[in-house]
């Protein structure tokens, strides 16, 4: 066992004598070997005060260790050692504000500290030596990722949490908003899922579905200035060459596929205008309206587009009537920005989307914002039939489903359910936008 003091060292050797060796400053060589454990200890004293060693004999060091406490600082991290202290470590506040470091910055970096214990030899008044326990301690600290919460502040949290009641949410029903339905993919004259007859009822029954929504939001206290109808894309199927027999599969011909969805659009708005103030109508242009010539080829512009005649038709049907109070058709446009109660709102059907869909979207977002001079927080999509929404942060971007499908997994796209294995539940999108909520949009519903 060893006696450890602040210079030089006693140590009982195996065969019972005591071996005294002085300090590691010169080396630690023996001294000799000796009976008694105080001829050692008096060798070495006898030996410090020939060459005039003089030490602090309060606390005599153990092995030799560097008792200066010391603190290594980096940018984000700060190594202590504490050096020789007398009482066990069990926080280290104290210790990082004697280095004038902020205790709720730093974190022992995963809870590891390297710690020393030993004996050493203690002088007393009277002159006599005690044993006493020394300690020494070793970390690195890192800054916290994240401020770290005080125990009092959060035992209030957890109280706050404990005597919460209930109360009643008030939606900011002051600003007004629009209220928007979406019209998408609904391909009138394909022979899936019913066919035109099931198509045009599910679409009809969308209506009658729409009415009440508006009505039910208005109950609820909601501030509905206007309505926007949209055309998000494909009212008609008008397309072939995408799967096999896709033009023997399809009902109606063109002239009466066109004429089915302008009495849908007629009857939709007809139905609906009465219920806001205002109204709005805009359209899309779609890959199932791009209008061909025989071989099935686009020979003209993107403007030669049925979603566009139809909203002009329309235009030109309902303005008498004075059911429309706003209109935006557009030429060849595959974007559509429109401010709805304060909040711009891009819409686009979606099929000229390719690569990475968010990195479309902020970039179309960009050539809108150096075209318009204001950038959508909102996108609206179609194309793919079912149900998503997406915050990118930068916007939300909402695809909206189809009433092409009765939901079976035949219903729908064929050709998509056999390559991909899914299939889409029918339904019409509907929501307020505008800034009466902090996301742009509230109230949806797939209806």
């Amino acid at each position: 066992m060893k006696k450890i003091r602040s210079y030089g060292a006693v140590e009982l050797r195996p065969w019972g004598r005591w071996r005294a060796r002085v300090g590691r400053a010169d080396g630690w060589f023996d001294l000799g070997h000796f009976d008694t454990k105080e001829a050692a200890e008096k060798a070495i004293e006898d030996y410090k005060e020939r060459n005039g060693i003089k030490v602090n004999e309060n606390i005599e060091d153990a092995v030799g260790q560097d008792s200066k406490p010391f603190a290594e600082v980096s940018k984000d991290s700060v190594e202590i050692s504490t050096g020789v202290v007398t009482e066990p470590i069990t926080n280290w506040d104290s210790i990082l504000e004697s280095f004038g470091l902020d205790p709720d910055i730093f974190e022992v970096v995963d809870d590891k500290v390297r710690m020393s214990k030993w004996q050493s030899s203690k002088r007393l008044e009277n002159g006599d030596r005690d044993l006493i326990w020394l300690y020494s301690y070793k970390a690195v600290f890192r800054r916290r990722k994240k401020p770290v919460l005080k125990e009092d502040d959060f035992a209030e949290i957890r109280k706050a949490i404990r005597t919460y009641k209930r109360g009643e949410f008030k939606p900011n029903n002051d600003k007004p908003s629009t209220f928007v339905v979406c019209w998408a993919d609904w391909q009138l004259a394909k022979s899936a899922s019913g066919g035109v007859v099931a198509t045009t009822q599910r679409i009809l029954e969308s209506f009658d579905k729409t009415v009440h929504r508006v009505k039910e939001l208005r109950k609820q206290g909601r501030h509905i200035e206007q309505i926007a109808f949209v055309n998000m894309g494909d009212p008609i199927e008008s397309c072939d060459g995408h799967y096999a027999s896709q033009t023997y599969s399809v009902e109606l011909n063109q002239r009466e596929q066109l004429l089915l969805a302008l009495d849908l659009w007629t009857r939709g708005v007809s139905m609906m205008a009465d219920l806001a103030q205002k109204t709005k109508f805009i359209s899309t242009i779609s890959n199932h309206g791009e209008w061909t010539r025989r071989g099935g080829r686009a020979i003209t512009t993107d403007s030669d587009s049925a979603d566009a005649f139809l909203a002009d038709t329309l235009q030109r049907v309902v303005e008498p009537h004075g059911l429309i109070d706003e209109w935006h058709i557009p030429h060849d446009e595959m974007s559509m920005q429109v401010n709805l109660s304060g909040l711009e709102v891009a819409f686009t059907h979606g099929h000229k989307i390719n690569g990475k869909e968010i990195e479309w979207l902020r970039a179309q977002s960009m050539r809108l914002l150096r075209e318009n001079g204001t950038e959508p927080r909102l996108w609206v999509t179609a194309h793919k039939h079912h149900f998503k929404v997406d915050d990118f942060g930068f916007a939300t971007r909402i695809q909206c489903p189809s009433l092409d499908t009765d939901g079976s997994p035949s219903g729908g796209s064929k050709w998509f359910s056999d390559i991909a294995g899914q299939w889409s539940s029918p339904g019409t999108l509907t929501l307020l936008v505008g800034e009466h909520d902090k996301r742009g949009w509230s109230d949806l519903a797939v209806l």
